[in-house]
């Protein structure tokens, strides 16, 4: 993060090297440096603030921009891998939200639901799959 902000700094810094810059001197010899051109009536000098840089300038800046690229790529790599583990995650729950089901479904297949109970109120027909009554001897003629 500091290198980024850093490298923000530098590229805000950049417009400010090319402006002229006046050093006046006034009548009471107190110094003010101003954008603008000085009064008729003060030494004017004008400060230089476009020198060109040195190496050892460039050689920072370089590695500046070497520094946001890599921290670049290092950050893609973070984001890819928490989506990464992100999507195992959810992948995982969906998985075991699927054994869930599976297991409740053969649970459920595996046991015979409760028989109904019929109860008429004459005590026939039994429930379904009884025999039926025997029936009534006949009597004796």
């Amino acid at each position: 993060m500091r290198l980024v902000s850093a490298i923000a700094c530098l590229a805000l810094a950049t417009p400010a090297l090319a402006q002229s810059v006046f050093r006046c001197t006034g009548a009471d010899g107190r110094v003010a440096y101003q954008e603008t051109p000085c009064d008729p009536k003060a030494a004017q000098k004008r400060v230089a603030t476009g020198s060109t840089p040195t190496p050892d300038e460039i050689d920072a800046r370089r590695g500046l921009e070497r520094d946001a690229r890599r921290g670049s790529e290092l950050s893609g790599r973070f984001a890819g891998d928490a989506r990464e583990r992100e999507r195992d995650r959810y992948l995982k729950e969906m998985r075991e939200r699927d054994e869930m089901a599976r297991r409740a479904r053969e649970e459920a297949a595996r046991t015979r639901p409760e028989d109904i109970p019929w109860n008429t109120p004459w005590g026939f027909p039994g429930r379904p799959g009884q025999a039926l009554p025997k029936p009534k001897p006949t009597p004796p003629s």
